[in-house]
């Protein structure tokens, strides 16, 4: 059984340690993707759900009083009229630890996803995913020069773009 506690601004790290130190066992989702910094992709490691941390009080002998007073947490998920904290099921965990393996997996992208690439000289070229043309490598369709080119890359050298 997992409960949910919003965490105090970029201190969901020191909450999870601290949680951890008085005997709780913490769940906080992350997830690797490629970021433009200083012209150059950094592979850099982001928290799923900024904010937020899951708790799990399986064991009953914990004091679920003691998670508002933890450094790091800004107050625990609860029901205003039962004051009962919100519960997530296991499979539900399970799923989010599960996704967040999956999110920047090169196998995840399906043809007509908006891709950009991330290395070389041809680093922030966006286009479109065509196939993949063998295990490591992948076919797209650029707009370069004012027209359409097909282009192969590396499939680790290219990460999809989700748009709102």
């Amino acid at each position: 059984m997992w409960i949910l506690a919003k965490t105090k601004c970029r201190q969901e790290h020191r909450a999870e340690k601290n949680l951890n130190n008085q005997g709780f066992k913490c769940f906080l989702p992350t997830m690797s993707i490629k970021k433009f910094i200083n012209s150059i992709w950094v592979e850099k490691k982001e928290i799923m759900f900024s904010g937020y941390l899951f708790i799990n009080i399986s064991n009953l002998s914990h004091k679920i009083h003691k998670i508002n007073n933890t450094y790091g947490i800004s107050r625990l998920l609860v029901d205003r009229v039962t004051g009962v904290p919100f519960v997530i099921n296991n499979s539900i965990i399970k799923k989010v630890s599960e996704g967040a393996a999956d999110v920047c997996e090169p196998s995840r992208i399906e043809n007509g996803d908006n891709v950009v690439i991330t290395k070389g000289k041809l680093s922030t070229l966006s286009g479109i995913f065509l196939e993949k043309c063998s295990k490591y490598r992948a076919k797209l369709l650029v707009n370069f020069l004012n027209s359409e080119q097909e282009l192969v890359v590396d499939l680790s050298d290219i990460q999809k773009i989700y748009l709102n």
